[in-house]
């Protein structure tokens, strides 16, 4: 995966010309099993974002989120027929090894720096819930469903909470609520003194 990761990272995008509704495509493709499939509007914002990472599949779309999937391939090339079978529900193992193996980019391709943020941000939400693990081996087999998630162990710090922020969260907050009391006793006055 990092071989295929890695090439991706140094493939030109080589991007469409636009349909009817001005959206494009830009596809980044390399021959050792990576493919980003991006797609953007006619203001240049990314819509939507399919990421397949040999067997694995991620699509991102605005205003749907995150979904992952896997891939099957059909014929003696990899570009030859791809099959993707979307997955019920969002599989953590998928996203994380996708975003594991896009954490290493520091180039300035945009549209590779999207689905970089994307996939960060959905592992941070994971970490955030208490449901991220690190992902275990390659996914098995198509038959045998998606791989188990090995424990947390030290790659995924558990999340802390800063007891100084928190206070700091919960003075703001009486503060805020103080100066609405305030106003809206001055309004009532001011209101009662033009009557």
């Amino acid at each position: 995966m990092k071989a295929a990761v890695q090439a991706l990272f140094q493939s030109r995008p080589v991007e469409g010309p636009p349909g009817d509704d001005g959206q494009r495509s830009v596809w980044h493709l390399s021959p050792q099993g990576a493919e980003l499939l991006s797609f953007v509007d006619p203001e240049g914002r990314v819509q939507r974002q399919e990421l397949t990472l040999l067997e694995e599949h991620c699509v991102w779309t605005s205003g749907v989120g995150l979904r992952t999937g896997r891939v099957e391939h059909e014929g003696a090339a990899r570009t030859e027929s791809n099959i993707v079978h979307p997955d019920a529900e969002l599989v953590p193992a998928r996203l994380l090894r996708a975003a594991l193996a896009l954490e290493a980019y520091q180039g300035n391709d945009r549209y590779i720096l999207h689905i970089q943020r994307v996939l960060a941000l959905a592992r941070q939400g994971l970490v955030l819930s208490g449901g991220a693990t690190t992902p275990s081996a390659p996914s098995r087999a198509p038959s045998q469903g998606p791989a188990p998630l090995a424990p947390s162990v030290s790659q995924v710090p558990p999340p802390s909470v800063d007891p100084v922020m928190l206070q700091r969260q919960k003075t703001e907050g009486l503060t805020m609520l103080i100066v609405l009391g305030v106003g809206l006793v001055l309004g009532v006055g001011l209101l009662l003194w033009l009557i």
